[in-house]
């Protein structure tokens, strides 16, 4: 049955006028959010949590209102469609009064995390919802959408001249956008700590940032922004529950953090790397070593902050330093990083070095990463030699991170003995199933361009021999994470947590550092923790600032924790659990190593509820 032009115009004015009264209604029950919320004492925040509910709401509501358009044009009966649509509104608006349940509990939003919590057996510590909570949640529900049923058939349906109330709420609606965007985008660069830590209390939040388009397009220095004064509140966090107390009359070796970008665990051989397989017979090899994430985001952020990269979001929001280079700092290390690549993205100046942001050296002139990589080599070693001349007594803290490896592979031509090398990465072949000849040639062009970076690690380590601080000098070589060549059908990394994505090359010396062959398991969170100890940090409060273990005493047995964009994973012994963060990506799944689903996939889940318990309640660990 086709519909009249009037109808038509009817129901598609009835169905708008439905959404902006949901908005409403939707913005209403938001405010719960605000209420566990920092207070607004600046006009900026205050005009943030105001139009960014109304903003966040409309966001999320254009699901449900794409539902009940498509409904309007397919039932034509007036009172079918009534239904309909009041009980699409009423699942809507009770997955936004959950959330706001949910956030004002735990100061995080609903999803896959939550829901296998909830559904995963063995888990039930964590969460016991009660009878009552269910009556009370579909009784008012039921009401919602008797009450939506009838507004929608006594005024929505039935009113005569919507226009005005279309045009107001439109325009409410389109403002409210544009304030909010635009007061987000401005606290970014300003970092404005209270806009920013705001934004995280809207659920499925959508940022506007203008860092890289100013930044690359109009030359604005990042660098030149206000540094955050360390003494401001914190707002969502509660990190660190307090700062590891350090001897002052303790030792004060100088600290070296070497990372090669997407250097896999099986890269650290004489072939692809002679002078740091040398290097590391006198020092001390972890051939169990995984990084804390697929991708460099996470696997730095673990290596200097010590937890999940789950809370990279909250880290950044509040501009909140790693405690690792708070104390060091404190202590009076002279620090530096040294990177090859841009350490604004990621926003590694806003959350890793955000207390020594002028400290940070990542511009080079070239446009090659092996020549760059060269040039940060070059750089630590002019340093050492400065310190050497001067007599410098003050121990230090070095971060650098070499590039080549990394995506598009960069290494001299004359210097490429890993033949037949492949020129450049072609993405879209490698979408097509390539085939082994071709896997080679990117697998070799790789190892080229680790071997380049194995001469750079090379001649820092004989810079710092040669200004007479190695001997004194904790030194961490690693990668951020691994690189697959479709050993499991995928390549690079960020696509899964295979050990080929996620063990890294691992390599520590130094003062108290026994040489040898750890074969138990380690990860990048015992970096921080294990350095702290080092100078005297008492083991026992290690939890107050850090999930990771001992490096020089690793547990047996553990099970550790990976973070991704959107999900994380914990390394069982059966393989991989993957539990996505995000509510429509699915359930918590059982991979084996090689990412290929188990057979007995619940009955692994169900072995590892208490587990997947214990990692939520870690990533709520350090929130308010």
């Amino acid at each position: 049955m086709s519909l009249e032009p009037s109808d038509r115009r009817r129901r598609v004015r009835a169905v708008l006028c439905a959404w902006l009264v949901n908005i409403a209604v939707g913005a209403a029950i938001g405010t719960q959010y605000l209420a566990v919320a920092p207070p607004a004492t600046t006009l900026n925040a205050k005009l943030f949590a105001a139009t960014g509910l109304v903003s966040s709401t409309a966001y999320l509501s254009l699901i449900p209102a794409l539902i009940v358009f498509v409904a309007a044009f397919l039932i034509t009966r007036p009172r079918a469609l009534g239904l309909v649509q009041a009980f699409v509104w009423t699942l809507f608006q009770l997955a936004v009064f959950v959330d706001t349940r949910i956030y004002r509990i735990f100061r995080y939003h609903f999803n896959g995390m939550v829901w296998n919590v909830m559904t995963t057996p063995g888990a039930e510590d964590a969460v016991e919802l009660g009878p009552r909570t269910y009556v009370v949640v579909i009784g008012a529900a039921a009401a919602f959408c008797v009450v939506a049923y009838f507004v929608w058939k006594r005024w929505i349906w039935t009113i005569e001249r919507p226009a005005r109330l279309l045009r107001y709420g439109f325009i409410g609606v389109v403002a409210c956008i544009l304030v909010e965007k635009g007061l987000y985008a401005s606290a970014d660069l300003r970092r404005d700590r209270r806009v920013l830590a705001m934004s995280s209390a809207f659920w499925m939040y959508q940022p506007l940032t203008i860092k890289r388009l100013l930044s690359r397009s109009f030359g604005v220095s990042l660098a030149a922004r206000p540094r955050v004064a360390l003494g401001d509140e914190e707002l969502f966090l509660r990190y660190p529950h307090s700062q590891p107390a350090i001897d002052p009359q303790g030792a004060r070796p100088s600290v070296l953090i070497l990372v090669v970008d997407s250097l896999r665990a099986d890269a650290l051989t004489p072939e692809t790397m002679p002078a740091t397989s040398a290097y590391a017979e006198s020092a001390r090899r972890f051939d169990n070593h995984i990084s804390g994430g697929n991708c460099t985001r996470f696997g730095i952020f673990s290596l200097i902050y010590g937890i999940h990269g789950s809370y990279w979001e909250p880290m950044y929001e509040e501009q909140t330093p790693p405690v690792l280079v708070t104390t060091l700092t404190e202590l009076g290390y002279d620090a530096r990083v040294l990177s090859t690549a841009s350490m604004s993205f990621p926003e590694f100046r806003s959350t890793c070095w955000v207390s020594i942001e002028d400290k940070v050296v990542d511009s080079w002139p070239s446009q090659y990463k092996h020549e760059r990589d060269s040039m940060v080599g070059e750089k630590f070693a002019t340093w050492m030699g400065e310190r050497r001349a001067q007599a410098t007594a003050e121990p230090f803290f070095c971060f650098v991170l070499l590039d080549s490896p990394h995506g598009r592979h960069s290494f001299p031509e004359d210097r490429a003995p890993f033949q037949p090398s492949a020129k450049s990465v072609d993405y879209l072949a490698l979408a097509d199933q390539p085939g082994p000849e071709q896997i080679r040639e990117l697998h070799n062009s790789y190892k080229n361009a680790v071997l380049h970076t194995d001469v750079v690690v090379d001649r820092m380590l004989r810079a710092l021999r040669e200004s007479g601080e190695l001997e004194n000098t904790i030194v961490v070589i690693t990668g951020d994470h691994g690189e697959e060549f479709m050993e499991h059908g995928y390549y690079g990394h960020t696509s899964n947590y295979t050990p080929e994505q996620v063990r890294v090359a691992f390599i520590m010396a130094g003062p108290g550092v026994p040489s040898g062959v750890e074969t138990r398991p380690t990860s990048h969170l015992d970096v921080a923790p294990t350095i702290l100890e080092m100078l005297g940090a008492d083991p026992r409060a290690r939890g107050e600032y850090s999930f990771g273990e001992d490096l020089l005493d690793p547990p047996k047995e553990r099970r550790r924790i990976l973070a991704g964009w959107d999900e994380m994973a914990l390394w069982v012994p059966e393989g991989v659990l993957y539990i996505p963060l995000e509510g429509h990506k699915g359930l918590v799944e059982a991979r084996d190593f090689s990412w290929r689903h188990l057979e007995n996939e619940d009955e692994v889940i169900a072995r590892h509820g208490a587990e997947i318990a214990r990692m939520a309640r870690e990533c709520r660990w350090f929130l308010r």
